[in-house]
């Protein structure tokens, strides 16, 4: 094994009562990518909130490169001067600054005679950028930078410096996969100059592309650590979720007549207007790139996002585009991956389930039986910890928050469902476990249209899917041609060789 970049041991942190680390171990070794993996609330977060200095550990000992342990009451400054940077999923990017300006934020400006040296601190961010494979000009505003570009020179200003070991928390979140390689491009050029990452992500299938090792937690403690290519998906699974997760196809069948239709719809991304039907007790999948505007269909359908031409029919009603209380009062209910859009941060788990309505009992309201019926969504939709229904939806891990969400949508047993990149953060097991839900709701005869990014989950979920390019439906892939390869095909209009080495081929359809 390579010499250590980090070694730590026996790591412990409560939050009053509530225990997050309970005697984690890791180590990261020169030049390798390790991911860190686990559930919503394993205590991923905590640790990376220790190791950057935020959370002082209430145990357990922190060695840098071997040599060097960080003391008692470490903070960011003392983290720094170690070595250890971050790259968080929001960057931490000025738009209305120049590239060289963002790289001077971490790094600082080169200087000639006591004066800033543009020249030199413009040629030093070129220079940073290249070892990662990006060519651009340091003098251009962020802002006008794609996310890809915008991710790898956040890994580049992480790496300007002494920077030994790099942690990446979901920088990969919100890309298409063309994006996806181009970031891990940029961490292999790292890692073969020697430099460590400490990787975190919920796409599974990227862990396997890019990391070496891996270590997984849950409820606080380590469960397993492994070289990637020694274990298959399906243990890693095992091993986050705490019990066997299908992953293969489970799809639920169309049962009967169209419940869902739209006519015509057409506005903003989506050019070309565009016509839909989803049957009862259909999962209709809906995807794309980001930016294609399958998530602009989805919402123009649900009410939330206004057309310039077409309507719905909701269960044999036709509603006007662009309400959503038409859309609600006709039978239709969203959800949305985007919680700072559909969740009320700073509510409790009992007043974001009946955010949009009183309680009432023979019409009388009646809070004992909110909190009552409160009790019971929360166990049936399993939302942990228990006892959570007046805690802060905010104070929830990200899975939790979107079961809440998921309860809120389909305690009212609507038969039309929209969902927009419903479980984006959300882990494996929790992932399943929203899965399961919908292909219930089919089976009683929801309509469901499920639009997301991510090729994986549409093929875990869907019979039947349509492709959005540039705005426009440009593909219908029905039962067996519904792989990834295929999507991934359809989405970017033609064959691809990513640049991991996987060949991704043309399938010739019916």
């Amino acid at each position: 094994m390579s010499p250590l970049v980090l070694s730590v041991h026996d790591v412990k942190k409560a939050f009053g009562g509530a225990v997050a680390l309970r005697g984690v171990d890791l180590t990261v070794g020169e030049g390798e990518v390790h991911a860190l993996l686990g559930e919503n609330g394993a205590g991923k977060s905590t640790l990376i909130k220790v190791l950057a200095g935020v959370h002082s550990p209430d145990g357990g000992t922190f060695e840098v490169a071997g040599d060097h342990q960080l003391p008692n009451g470490f903070g960011p400054e003392d983290v720094a001067r170690a070595g250890i940077r971050f790259v968080h999923q929001d960057f931490g990017l000025v738009d209305t600054l120049s590239v060289m300006e963002n790289m001077a934020l971490v790094g600082g400006f080169q200087h000639s005679y006591g004066m800033i040296d543009y020249r030199a601190s413009r040629r030093r961010a070129a220079e940073q950028l290249a070892h990662l494979g990006l060519d651009i000009d340091p003098a251009k505003l962020v802002g006008s930078l794609s996310v890809a570009e915008k991710a790898i020179l956040a890994l580049a200003r992480a790496m300007d410096g002494n920077a030994r070991l790099v942690i990446v928390d979901e920088v990969t979140a919100a890309l298409p996969s063309p994006d996806v390689a181009r970031v891990h491009d940029a961490i292999r050029a790292a890692a073969k100059r020697g430099v460590a990452f400490l990787y975190v992500s919920h796409r599974l299938e990227e862990i396997f592309q890019l990391c070496d090792r891996l270590t997984v937690l849950r409820d606080g403690r380590n469960v397993a650590s492994a070289d990637t290519g020694s274990v298959d998906m399906a243990k890693v699974v095992e091993w986050i979720a705490g019990k066997s997760v299908n992953l293969g196809r489970a799809i639920t069948r169309s049962q009967g007549k169209p419940c869902l239709k739209a006519s015509g719809i057409r506005g903003g991304l989506v050019e070309q207007p565009v016509d839909l039907a989803v049957a009862a007790g259909e999962i209709l999948g809906i995807t794309g790139i980001i930016g294609s505007g399958y998530d602009n269909i989805c919402e123009m359908i649900a009410g939330i996002r206004r057309t310039e031409a077409g309507e719905v029919e909701i269960d044999g009603c036709i509603v006007t585009p662009g309400s959503t209380a038409a859309s609600r009062a006709a039978g239709l209910e969203i959800v949305l991956g985007d919680r700072s859009r559909a969740a009320f941060a700073e509510r409790s788990v009992r007043e974001n389930l009946f955010a949009d309505a009183v309680f009432r009992t023979r019409g009388i309201a009646d809070l004992k039986g909110e909190r009552l019926l409160t009790e019971e969504l929360v166990s049936a939709f399993s939302v942990r910890p228990k006892g959570c229904s007046e805690k802060l939806i905010q104070s929830l891990s990200g899975g939790n928050q979107q079961k809440v969400l998921f309860a809120r949508a389909l305690a009212a047993e609507s038969m039309v469902l929209v969902l927009v990149d419903p479980t984006a953060g959300v882990d494996v097991g929790a992932r399943a476990e929203l899965h399961d839900l919908l292909r219930s709701a089919a089976a009683r005869g929801a309509a469901i249209l499920f639009g997301s990014s991510d090729f994986e989950e549409i093929v875990a979920i869907a019979e039947r899917v349509l492709v959005v390019r540039d705005g426009r439906v440009s593909s219908e892939v029905s039962g067996t041609d519904v792989t990834w390869d295929r999507l991934f095909m359809e989405a970017h209009g033609g064959s691809a060789q990513g640049s991991s080495g996987m060949r991704i081929s043309p399938v010739v359809g019916p």
